[in-house]
């Protein structure tokens, strides 16, 4: 199960204007920064709070953001970077990410994820933390068909979707996700995974491929998509954020360009 505050954010964001469907076989975003909106979470012993604000115009093409402080208190994390999107898809088209993670300080950053996660001692596949491919639909409330949803009644878990293949994206090969290293990426990097049901799970970790219904669901969900973008997580979760030790440096996030295909 995914982070209950990432749960709420999604029902904030659930509560805007329901935006009507235009068919397209290919779109490329545009990477203005007042388009996207970064979702920061802060924890502390008192308590969580999401903040949202807008990324930044790159004036040679994409848009970025700084990562929080992760060892400040409050605790600064990045969950989501998002774009509204008008599009029907079909399992047919492919997302396709250009990326990069920019050092901003004379010395080294260091990535750190949510410790919400279980990281370091979670799985090293996903720690310090990882980027991937995200998009949230607008289908109704399903739960009086699918009544053990892992979030109740409350939310549609199929209104999430995660890219969630094993391969690794790196500057040299394209990939489902990229795990995040002291320093930059040393250069662009490609998220690309196709819309096939069996390439992404949803808010309570079911593939789209598990079951006939779950994979009608995922159809559904990809003909109405509301938002585009990515989900920062980090040990066992895809989206409970991932923020920079300022200790060790600083770093930005920058998003080059975002499309279907």
């Amino acid at each position: 199960m995914k982070s209950t505050i990432l749960a709420i954010t999604f029902l904030a964001l659930s509560s805007l204007l329901f935006f009507p469907v235009i068919r397209a076989n290919a779109t490329t975003l545009k990477m203005v920064g007042s388009q996207w909106t970064v979702y920061d979470l802060f924890v502390s012993s008192t308590g969580s709070q999401v903040q949202a604000s807008h990324a930044t115009t790159i004036p040679t093409g994409g848009v970025e953001f700084p990562f929080p402080d992760s060892g400040s208190t409050p605790a600064g994390y990045t969950l989501e970077l998002l774009d509204s999107f008008r599009t029907s898809l079909t399992s047919s088209n492919t997302l396709t990410a250009m990326i990069k993670v920019v050092q901003t300080s004379a010395t080294t950053p260091v990535f750190q994820g949510n410790p919400s996660g279980g990281c370091p001692s979670s799985s090293p596949s996903l720690c310090p933390g990882a980027v991937r491919l995200f998009f949230e639909a607008n289908l109704a409330q399903a739960a009086s068909v699918f009544p053990n949803s892992c979030v109740g009644k409350s939310v549609n878990e199929y209104n999430f979707w995660w890219s969630n293949t094993p391969v690794a994206a790196t500057v040299l090969t394209p990939g489902s996700y990229y795990q995040f290293t002291a320093g930059g990426s040393g250069g662009t990097v490609t998220l690309q995974v196709q819309l096939d049901p069996a390439n992404w799970s949803d808010l309570c970790g079911t593939r789209g491929n598990q079951a006939y219904a779950v994979t009608q669901e995922f159809i559904a969900a990809i003909a109405k998509i509301q938002f585009l973008g990515l989900s920062f997580g980090s040990g066992y979760f895809f989206a409970n954020g991932v923020g920079v030790d300022y200790a060790t440096g600083t770093a930005n996030f920058q998003l080059i360009s975002y499309s279907t295909s």
